[in-house]
């Protein structure tokens, strides 16, 4: 096997690999309070759907407060979904 071969199979494993997707997944949540924009309602929405824990939930209620954004319906939306899931 080449060089390049070695490489590319060993990079493929890298971003295949259970820690580069936990990574990826935990920067997701890490970015919210930095960014100085409103993620869409789909993209929070869908980092509802995989939460695991307590503090991801809040990172993304802390998202919406920070932009006054639960008063609009579809974000509410999002607000009950996590409150619920929170009980």
């Amino acid at each position: 096997m080449s060089l390049n071969g070695m490489l590319g199979t060993m990079f493929r494993e890298l971003a295949n690999s259970d820690w580069n997707k936990n990574r990826i997944r935990d920067n997701r949540f890490k970015h919210l309070p930095h960014t100085g924009l409103l993620h869409s309602y789909e993209y929070l929405d869908k980092l509802v759907d995989d939460c695991e824990e307590r503090e991801e939930y809040e990172a993304i209620l802390d998202h919406l407060y920070q932009f006054d954004m639960e008063k609009i319906p579809s974000y509410k939306e999002i607000e009950w979904k996590i409150i619920n899931k929170l009980r």
